[in-house]
């Protein structure tokens, strides 16, 4: 399996995380890794960094991507890549 990381920020409306987020529970991606920060010295841009299973091209990540795309005010992939094993 493939892991893909990007960054967004969210538009600064009620409910901008939840809603950007949505669609990768209805679409059934997996996300591993979401972490939070602030992009300069303002609250009004919050960034997050995130993990998921899965690579763009596969149907249901194109369309969780598409719809984080029309909640957030900027995505950027930073690129995809084979899963590690898991640990345990």
């Amino acid at each position: 399996p493939a892991m893909t990381t990007f960054v967004f920020e969210v538009k600064n409306v009620p409910a901008a995380l939840y809603k950007a987020l949505g669609g990768f529970a209805t679409n059934g991606v997996n996300m591993t890794k979401l972490e939070s920060y602030q992009a300069g010295a303002s609250f009004a841009a919050t960034m997050f960094f995130v993990d998921i299973v899965g690579r763009p091209g596969e149907p249901n990540v194109d369309r969780a991507l598409e719809e984080l795309k029309f909640h957030s005010k900027e995505v950027r992939l930073l690129g995809s890549y084979r899963m590690a094993r898991e640990r345990g």
